[in-house]
């Protein structure tokens, strides 16, 4: 399969993957010729990747050309739309071009529909590495599930909720912190051939306090404790997370616990029809959100979540997020 398609924010997954190609199949004696990383950003590097994957490997095993921010399919460019159906044919059998991306390759462009016919005629493949947004508890959960799963690690659900607060959605982090859980209930394992099996105490002893994500901030915020949340925003910020993105998954997780606290004072006890209203797939979790809003009044929750909104239209006008945020939320306290 010579022609790799990788794309997604998981970049972490991505470069296993690669990492994981470069080891199977590149020549050891010959890795430092044969595998080459290029920036699609740069012109010339685009160039320096169509030339470089038409030239055979090297000695024995496969060259693996990588151009990471790969524009092909995500942005309108006949020109190199017609290169790349150019040289397509001419890849030698032995050579795999990987083609990296954060973006969905886009369905409109005429390079992509020809990515999917390759595809189809099985010489080309296709694969996705997203990690779920940061407000996306069950998208969090299964994903850490089937990362344990995938370490041969079955995870108690209480412990799934103290690993989401602890690591997030970072994939990095998740994986390391879940190579140590191994390590250790490998270790204290009674059978070596039994299950293992990750519980809350477990994780209290073996995972490092991460915790610098939106779940804890949303704590702070529950809990009227507005200067650390502000402390916890702006570590946010500093570590790179976008400010509309980190304020949408606050406005999306104030609002499940506004529309619960309103249900709940308005006598409402159904858990199906809060479930279909808050947008939460899983009625357990109703439990946990009434339990964390029972004494936060609905005046509060309410005048914070439209405090989130006006923070949104601020930071789409260009203003500074940190001023905005603390600007906006300090009268909260």
């Amino acid at each position: 399969m010579p022609i790799q398609i990788l794309w997604g924010n998981d970049l972490n997954a991505q470069n296993t993957f690669i990492r994981k190609l470069i080891d199977k199949e590149v020549s050891k004696e010959w890795k430092a010729i044969n595998v080459t990383n290029l920036n699609g950003e740069d012109d010339e590097q685009v160039k320096k990747a169509f030339d470089e994957v038409l030239t055979p490997p090297f000695g024995d095993g496969y060259r693996i050309v990588t151009l990471k921010n790969n524009p092909i399919f995500n942005a309108k460019n006949e020109n190199l739309t017609s290169k790349f159906q150019k040289i397509h044919n001419n890849i030698p059998q032995n050579t795999y071009f990987v083609l990296q991306n954060t973006k969905k390759p886009d369905s409109r462009l005429k390079s992509t529909k020809f990515l999917q016919k390759l595809i189809k005629n099985n010489l080309a493949k296709e694969k996705s590495f997203s990690l779920p947004e940061i407000w996306d508890y069950e998208g969090q959960k299964r994903f850490l599930e089937d990362t344990a799963n995938e370490m041969s690690i079955k995870i108690d659900k209480n412990a799934a909720e103290l690993i989401i607060e602890s690591v997030g959605n970072d994939s990095f982090k998740l994986i390391n912190e879940l190579a140590k859980a191994k390590t250790y209930l490998t270790a204290v394992a009674s059978d070596s051939n039994s299950q293992l099996f990750l519980k809350s105490i477990d994780v209290k002893k073996i995972f490092c306090d991460h915790r610098s994500n939106i779940f804890k901030i949303i704590d702070l915020l529950l809990q009227k404790n507005i200067n650390e949340s502000l402390i916890e925003i702006n570590y946010s910020l500093q570590k790179g997370e976008p400010a509309l993105r980190l304020n949408a998954g606050l406005i999306s997780q104030i609002r499940i616990h506004t529309i619960v606290k309103l249900a709940v004072n308005s006598g409402s006890d159904n858990a199906e029809k809060i479930c279909n209203l808050s947008g939460i797939s899983n009625p357990k979790r109703i439990f946990l959100v009434r339990r964390k809003v029972k004494n936060i009044s609905q005046k509060y929750l309410i005048n914070l979540m439209s405090n989130l909104l006006d923070i949104e239209s601020l930071l789409k006008q260009g203003n500074n997020p940190m001023n905005v945020f603390t600007e906006n939320l300090i009268n909260l306290s």
